[in-house]
């Protein structure tokens, strides 16, 4: 089947005019630590000037049965229908240059078409650098750096090296099938993974969508604004190390985490710091969990703090920041 006939420019938009050097993509997948996607979503067309250029045809490829919209009924009648979206946006960053930005729920169906069809857009855009952003539940202490890993479609064109410590076999999200095929056409296609800490999996944590966008300028993408974020982050911060300052099961589990990651950064490989595969099989075991909907990864809003006990940060393991293997993403 033809895919151009999935994606469509805007009426009163001349393609043809159309150019940049950066294409984000944040469409959604299983997993969305921190809701980094939709605070990046949000923050970038909010704080920079940015128009719709054009978009997927969701009745292609949305399963609506599945994945239903939500509407409000008013009464005797129905209101604020949400239609899903997969949009194209330009942006202009702070320097006056243009990027996109792709938004949206991941596509249900037709997957190598919709790969196909904006493959095309990526040729037409004179794209040259092709970023996924998400975040993933790690564990990891919110009181240290977050670490974000890259995965690509070829490993050469990866900048910062940060990548998973181990290979993963898993279901894989479109942005997996996105990456091999803009690869295979030449293009260069990086992905971004913020770890986010599992007890913050459900909160919304502006810290890690911060770390992605420096991520993005690290891997050759536009240098983006954060001073929005960073306000954001502030009372998060303030909520959570509030909530830890109080319950001594969260310090135990904090402190547990700490001492992991500070091994595994500064001290090497001891008898006590964990392998690659030792590591590589918690992931592994938390992205079965999510396949047949029993991980458990300790999720907390900053408002309403998980109990800790069955979560023990002794046990935990952080990922590093370098290694060799696939990210999840």
């Amino acid at each position: 089947m033809d895919a151009t006939t999935l994606f469509s420019y805007e009426s009163h938009v001349d393609s043809r005019s159309l150019r940049g050097r950066t294409l984000l993509v944040t469409l959604g997948a299983f997993s969305d630590a921190g809701s980094v996607q939709d605070l990046v979503d949000d923050h970038l067309l909010n704080s920079l000037s940015s128009r719709v250029v054009g978009r997927l045809d969701m009745d292609q490829v949305h399963d609506y049965a599945g994945r239903r919209p939500e509407v409000t009924l008013e009464l005797d009648h129905f209101a604020d229908y949400e239609r899903p979206e997969i949009l194209l946006h330009e942006v202009i960053d702070p320097d006056g240059e243009p990027f996109f930005l792709l938004t949206g729920p991941e596509p249900s169906f037709q997957w190598e078409r919709v790969a196909s069809a904006l493959r095309i857009v990526v040729d037409q855009l004179g794209i040259e650098r092709t970023l996924l952003l998400q975040g993933f539940p790690a564990p990891v202490p919110h009181t240290r750096e977050l670490p974000v890993t890259r995965f690509a479609g070829r490993p050469d064109s990866i900048s910062v090296r940060r990548t998973m410590p181990g290979t993963f076999r898993l279901r894989a999200p479109f942005t997996a099938l996105l990456t091999l095929r803009l690869a295979e056409s030449g293009h260069d296609v990086v992905g971004l993974v913020a770890h986010v800490p599992q007890y913050l999996h459900d909160a919304t944590y502006p810290d890690a969508a911060i770390a992605l966008l420096r991520a993005v300028r690290e891997e050759k993408g536009p240098e983006l604004p954060v001073g929005a974020l960073e306000s954001q982050a502030i009372p998060v911060r303030e909520a959570i190390a509030s909530q830890v300052a109080e319950q001594e099961q969260l310090q135990e589990m904090v402190h547990g985490l700490e001492q992991r990651y500070d091994r595994m950064i500064t001290a090497g490989v001891t008898a006590e710091v964990p392998s690659a595969e030792d590591i590589a099989a918690e992931v592994e075991q938390y992205l079965a969990g999510l396949d047949d909907g029993t991980a458990t990864d300790g999720a907390a809003d900053p408002q309403e703090p998980t109990d800790p006990s069955s979560t023990d940060g002794s046990e935990e393991h952080p990922a590093p920041e370098d290694g060799e293997g696939h990210s999840p993403a």
